[in-house]
């Protein structure tokens, strides 16, 4: 396998390269735009509830992947930063071979360099002599290389260094651990934000995808998905929750298959990303339907259940695309 880099601002990771739909091919271009593919999704009755079985989950610039193999223009590829229950090298998936780049000064940086991580939701990237600015979000983290007039000066994944605004990044290798209420303000920043299922981006999210990055904000690694979610951590039964607790739904009144995460706010409430068509929301834990009848239990998360980093390292590395 060799190792790639995310040249994209934001990635869809397909569960296989024939499951993109006509209104998804803006989003296979080389310059992806999110916007546009969101507003063509929208645009149809079933766009975005039609993600499901299709779309897998998705990456943000720089984030490194392994590539099995390219077949057809596409990279099978395996996520470390998204631990996966079946899959040790992570989570599996397809990307369209051109959103991937691999260049050796970016693999080194990524390996030794403080990054520079987007804490504002969304941020410019000003790309040296390209004269253009590009759009990244939240939680992109790129290596840090220096600071000149205000700005970061980070690596970009094809080697050219570009600009992002300090006072919108944090520069360290990992973010620090947060507290209970610091989490919970940070899920709170995302009220309002659309479903979008297989989402890990501020331009949507789904329910474990949601969790999965509010607790990467605050500098806690957790699996990627919600039945595996509910494996680990601390168990913690319904009358001894706290805040920021995560809490498990699941079929058959609680006793069946796991489907749904959200965090516990205390006050007998929860924030979510519920489904489709449901923003993030604040709901109920005893009251407001399903999820009343579905609770199942909760599991805490203090930080210490998976390492901050996976190491990249391998036999070979990609070549420069």
């Amino acid at each position: 396998m060799t190792i790639a880099y995310v040249r994209v601002p934001v990635a869809n990771v397909w569960k296989d390269p024939d499951r993109p739909r006509e209104n998804d091919g803006v989003f296979l271009e080389r310059h992806p735009s999110v916007s546009n593919w969101l507003s063509r999704l929208d645009e149809e009755k079933d766009g975005r509830l039609g993600l499901v079985g299709r779309l897998e989950t998705q990456l943000l610039l720089g984030e490194p992947v392994w590539v099995k193999e390219e077949i057809n223009g596409w990279a099978h590829v395996f996520i470390p930063g998204q631990p996966h229950h079946e899959e040790q090298r992570g989570y599996p998936g397809w990307v369209p071979a051109h959103h991937l780049a691999y260049h050796p000064d970016f693999h080194h940086a990524w390996e030794s360099h403080p990054f520079a991580i987007v804490t504002a939701l969304k941020t410019g990237l000003l790309i040296d002599g390209a004269q253009r600015t590009v759009e990244i979000g939240w939680l992109t983290r790129l290596p840090f290389i220096g600071e000149a007039n205000g700005d970061a000066i980070v690596m970009t994944p094809t080697g050219i260094p570009g600009r992002v605004p300090a006072e919108h990044v944090h520069v360290g290798r990992t973010l620090p651990v947060a507290a209970a209420d610091r989490r919970i303000e940070t899920a709170r920043r995302f009220l309002g934000l659309p479903y979008l299922w297989g989402g890990t981006s501020v331009y949507g999210m789904d329910c474990s995808g949601f969790v999965y990055r509010v607790f990467e904000a605050c500098g806690i690694r957790i699996p990627r998905d919600a039945h595996v979610q509910a494996a680990f951590g601390q168990r913690i039964e319904r009358d001894s929750l706290e805040p920021a607790d995560l809490v498990f739904f699941a079929y058959e009144q609680g006793k069946g298959r796991i489907h749904h995460v959200g965090m516990y706010v205390g006050d007998d409430h929860f924030i979510h990303a519920p489904r489709t068509g449901l923003p993030v929301q604040v709901q109920s834990l005893s009251q407001d339907a399903p999820y009343a009848e579905e609770f199942c239990f909760g599991r805490r998360y203090d930080g210490s259940e998976f390492p901050a980093s996976i190491p990249l390292t391998a036999d070979m590395v990609g070549e420069e695309t």
